[in-house]
């Protein structure tokens, strides 16, 4: 039911769809990642991880965090900050990184956390 929101809000498809009508020799797949610079992402998903690149990057130069966190922080920017390219499947891993980080720093880290788990949510429909 394509197009069918449940009441939840618009839904976004980011991975593979296949679709056979019939017929042989029917060869390949197009592959759909979703990644956050392509024309089809919505815009508020790409300034969502705009705004988390910023977060994240306070975060490194913030001496309140360990250097060990500082060090896995710096690490996940390479996906928040040029998405292009980058399949879902690392967006989640990222985010999840991100969320359990947050953890481990606390009150500093509230606001990434707010905005990484608001992603997930988004991104797992």
């Amino acid at each position: 039911m394509n197009g069918d929101t449940g009441g939840r809000g618009p839904r976004h498809h980011y991975g593979d769809r296949v679709t056979v009508h019939g017929g042989t020799h029917n060869i390949g797949i197009q592959h759909n990642y979703g990644t956050a610079g392509e024309p089809g992402l919505p815009p508020e998903l790409a300034a969502m991880f705009t705004q988390l690149a910023t977060l994240v990057t306070q975060l490194v130069g913030d001496d309140r965090v360990g250097e060990e966190d500082r060090q896995s922080l710096a690490e996940t920017l390479p996906v928040l900050t040029e998405p292009a390219g980058t399949e879902r499947r690392h967006w989640r891993n990222t985010l999840y990184l991100l969320t359990n980080l947050a953890h481990d720093i606390g009150d500093a880290a509230g606001p990434m956390l707010g905005l990484a788990t608001e992603l997930i949510n988004l991104i797992r429909g």
